[in-house]
């Protein structure tokens, strides 16, 4: 027998499950699905899409989705629409009637009606026939063990009489509830579908999606009613702008104008980032990347010229919620994730607090709206998305990316932040004239001494008043002395309050902490879901921020577990300076912060105190240090001393900070007035929320109450600031 005769051809064949993946499983996102939809109408060179949502409240209603687009021929439609993975948008580029460039690429993206409905109508017309064709597709019959071919629907012609071409997709028994709230989020989603301007030469060349809608216009309704977009022009109203590009020759360089500063940095300033602790100039897969970012700090309306209203400022801090952030588009239309609201794909975000000599201005993603423009080079795409259409392949192109867009916004921040730091400091004095917390009393005394004074004058007066007898005189003296109690009580329950004040304060500092590292946290853990390159770097930064978290969380425990009690106990100086430098030691750490304590003489034990006292005292004292050494752009040295002098334990607070002038140096105790605001001090908008001017002024109030004093001293050789606070020893 001929072997011939034996051998027989097979090839694959294919599951008609194959369409759930293509379909649900691979589109991921509802928003997502109907976005390529409508980039689908984009490419088909539409100038118009109706997009309406009916009887969505709740699953099982119906989208429909209309354009004015060139529509299908018979041949178009089975061999483009109806074929997985057709090559037409590979070998067609370009779009025949404006040339714009095309969006789609693996021709996959018609599987979104899958993932949106259980049935779709297609009805379509081609320019140049007067015939409309439908297709109605029953998306339920593609099930596992059925053969992908065996499956067909009926091919309708109908005759029409106008030449007007399009396609209707009808997408029936909806996967999901659609609320006007979803749709208008949807329809900002799409808003910014599209690239918002050109801002290269070759991008508006190659003709590139931008957002237009005199060449590409969008409208969505819910049940006839149309739905409104709530982004309006605002970014004209920044503060900055900051600019970075990669050209031909692979250097980066990024500029800033301070836009409503009215300010220029006409220099382009050079871009270099390490790898492997090596210094790069250039980055060698990038050339003709651009991006565009607007920077605004919120309710901060003296600083842009002009100033601006609240109702300004409401608009843009709402869009802050989900429309900032650096957005990333390629050849004009989005790639998510990236600029999304959790998602901080240029690493900005992680705690610039911990970064040595950095200024210290809000500059996380929700300070920032901008975009990233990349163009596919027409020999070689470095970029490519990933299958489920959303993000982009971590490969080396994309990390020089990251690193550009992460370095370049990092030197822009400088020049911006000492802008600000300007401007502070002008409008400081300009405040400093009229402000109330100017004024400052000499001398100030416990409340406790100023009763054991007012006793003893009454008690004078009593005992030399010659009307009284001798029996008249001991029932007021006992009358007095039970006043006097009552006295004692109220300062009791006063200086009771002065605690709980304290341990307002030192939860505010949690807070603020919790709140530094949230985002952060959340960035961590999105590059760690995403198991690039950075995976184990990413782990490291995790685990600092969480260290750092659970000691902040320790400390606080032990302050609130203290203030159980009402009793007060001699304090041991020593264990408490002790015990809040290994509480804090990650705090440390990670804002470059080297400790120091240093003690001298016996039993450092003061009279009796409650015992949270110190923890706010000590907690306020380092929380106003740290602002001044991230004001003094260096690495941070603090030295605690304790030491008996006269019968007292004395404390001194020494920080290499920024300093405090001399006419402010007993303001700094009064009510209102903050260290986060004086001298022009460059606080963060974030720090200001904790900074009220009443944490120095809790703090002498509870060491006066304790007949102690508090002042700003000449400091120790090597350091610019020193609190000293003087407690009588027990």
């Amino acid at each position: 027998m001929d072997e011939r005769e034996n051998i027989k051809e097979v090839g694959f064949t294919v599951d008609s499950g194959l369409i759930n993946r293509l379909g649900i499983e691979l589109v991921g996102k509802a928003e997502t699905a109907v976005s390529e939809l409508i980039k689908n109408a984009y490419d088909a060179d539409a100038t118009e899409v109706s997009v309406e949502f009916n009887n969505t409240d709740s699953e099982g209603g119906t989208l429909i989705i209309t354009d004015n687009g060139l529509g299908m021929t018979e041949e178009q439609l089975k061999k483009g629409f109806m074929r997985i993975s057709s090559s037409d948008k590979v070998h067609n580029p370009k779009s025949i009637r404006f040339g714009r460039t095309r969006a789609g690429k693996k021709g996959i993206g018609r599987f979104a009606t899958q993932r949106l409905g259980k049935s779709l109508s297609i009805m379509t017309q081609a320019e140049t026939t007067n015939q409309r064709l439908q297709i109605d597709i029953d998306w339920s019959l593609y099930k596992t063990d059925t053969d992908i071919e065996d499956i067909k629907f009926p091919l309708k012609k109908s005759s029409v009489t106008t030449q007007e071409s399009g396609t209707q997709l009808i997408i029936r028994q909806l996967r999901d509830k659609w609320t006007k709230s979803s749709i208008e989020k949807i329809f900002d989603y799409v808003n910014s579908l599209f690239q918002p301007n050109y801002l290269s030469e070759r991008s508006e060349v190659s003709k590139i999606a931008i957002k237009d809608e005199q060449s590409f216009k969008v409208v969505f309704r819910k049940d006839g009613e149309k739905v409104n977009n709530h982004q309006e022009d605002f970014l004209d109203k920044a503060l900055a702008v900051i600019e970075g590009y990669i050209g031909d020759d692979h250097k980066g360089l990024v500029s800033v104008q301070k836009q409503s500063l009215k300010e220029e940095l006409n220099e382009l300033l050079e871009v270099k980032y390490k790898a492997n602790d090596v210094e790069i100039c250039t980055f060698p897969l990038l050339k003709n990347v651009k991006f565009k970012v607007y920077y605004f700090i919120y309710d901060r309306p003296e600083f842009y010229e002009g100033g601006l209203i609240k109702k300004d400022f409401d608009q843009i801090k709402r869009l802050s919620n989900g429309a900032s952030g650096i957005k990333l588009y390629r050849n004009g239309f989005r790639v998510l994730p990236f600029g999304e609201p959790e998602d901080d794909w240029t690493n900005i975000n992680q705690r610039w607090s911990m970064v040595s000599g950095s200024t210290n201005i809000p500059f996380r993603t929700t300070n920032l709206f901008g975009f990233v423009e990349l163009l596919d080079n027409d020999k070689k795409n470095i970029f490519e998305e990933t299958s489920s259409r959303e993000g982009l392949i971590v490969n080396e192109a994309f990390i020089q990316l990251r690193n550009f867009v992460h370095y370049a916004l990092r030197i822009a921040k400088k020049p911006i932040s000492e802008k600000i730091f300007i401007l502070r400091k002008k409008l400081a004095k300009e405040k400093f004239s009229t402000d109330i917390t100017q004024y400052s009393e000499e001398r100030e005394t416990s409340s406790r001494e100023f009763v054991e004074s007012l006793q003893k004058t009454f008690n004078s007066e009593i005992e030399n008043n010659p009307s009284y007898n001798k029996e008249e005189k001991a029932f007021r003296i006992n009358e007095l002395a039970l006043k006097i109690n009552q006295l004692y009580d109220l300062i009791d329950e006063n200086e009771m309050l002065r605690v709980l004040a304290g341990l307002g304060l030192i939860l505010g500092e949690y807070v603020h902490e919790i709140k530094q590292n949230k985002a952060a946290i959340n960035s961590l853990i999105y590059s760690i879901q995403q198991q690039d390159e950075d995976f184990a770097d990413s782990i490291v930064r995790l685990k600092k921020c969480l260290q750092e978290l659970f000691s902040y969380n320790n400390y606080f425990s032990t302050t609130i577990s203290q203030n159980t009690s009402r009793e007060n106990v001699s304090i041991d100086m020593r264990m408490v300076v002790n015990s809040f430098t290994k509480m804090m030691s990650n705090d440390f750490k990670n804002n470059n912060i080297k400790i120091q304590t240093s003690f001298s003489g016996g039993l450092l034990k003061t009279i009796p105190m409650h015992p949270s006292i110190w923890t706010t005292v000590l907690q306020n004292l380092y929380s106003n240090s740290k602002k001044a050494i991230k004001h003094n752009f260096s690495d941070g040295m603090i030295l605690i001393e304790v030491f008996e002098q006269d019968s007292k334990v004395v404390l001194r607070f020494n920080d290499n900070g920024c300093g405090i002038n001399e006419e402010n140096k007993q303001r700094v105790f009064n009510a209102f007035y903050s260290t986060t605001t004086a001298d022009g001090f460059n606080a963060s908008y974030e720090e200001q929320l904790i900074g009220t001017g009443l944490g120095l002024k809790i703090v002498k109030d509870m060491i006066v109450s304790n007949k102690g004093t508090i002042e700003v001293v000449e400091p120790t050789v090597g350091y610019n600031t020193c609190f000293e606070i003087k407690i009588d020893k027990n």
